[in-house]
């Protein structure tokens, strides 16, 4: 039993490691008065960690006008997050301040095209 411990919290450590640092998983933050880029985040994908050194870049020039969020998928709030958009792995959804989806792109996009 120890080692199956030791195992998991081994596995919660990777996953955690894995996922980008400095971007917020709050999905509920969609709506809340300010755009919001999500970017649906694969960790076997190489690149899901291409598109969030770009939106790390964007996110550089636009400060605070944005919410920059990602949706990772191994996540149980991310799965409702893509059924209800119909989102796909990789892709990029924008929303207007009120909540609604203004656009959909797919990784990988550069900085300056986000901006």
């Amino acid at each position: 039993r120890g080692a199956t411990a030791l195992f998991l919290a081994g596995v919660v450590a990777l996953g955690v490691m894995i996922l980008p640092r400095g971007f917020d998983t709050d999905l509920s933050q969609i709506g809340t008065g300010r755009a919001a880029l999500v970017f649906v985040y694969d960790p076997n994908l190489v690149v899901s960690n291409q598109q969030t050194r770009e939106m790390d870049k964007a996110r550089e020039i636009l400060g605070d006008e944005v919410h920059f969020l990602v949706a990772d998928i191994g996540r149980p709030a991310t799965q409702a997050f893509i059924d209800q958009h119909r989102a796909k792995s990789t892709q990029l959804l924008l929303f207007a301040a009120d909540g609604q989806v203004l656009g959909r792109l797919q990784a990988l996009m550069t900085a300056e095209q986000l901006v």
